[in-house]
């Protein structure tokens, strides 16, 4: 595996920068995580959270489905 070619390919095929990347990676990788945290809290608390995980995980699924 040659890093530095799937490191460009990759950003090539997303048409991005690296610091372009890194921020739309950084961005929906914090939505991700919080998107569990919403989900872990509903888990203990059912009354807290109803949508707002699944809410976000479909919006995720929509940005990552284009």
């Amino acid at each position: 595996m040659n890093l530095r070619k799937e490191w460009t390919d990759h950003l090539k095929k997303n048409n991005m920068t690296y610091f372009e990347h890194m921020f739309f990676a950084s961005t929906y990788g914090f939505i991700a995580l919080l998107s569990g945290l919403y989900l872990l809290v509903h888990a203990i608390l059912p009354c807290f959270f109803q949508d707002t995980g699944s809410n976000l995980i479909k919006k995720l699924n929509k940005v990552f489905s284009k």
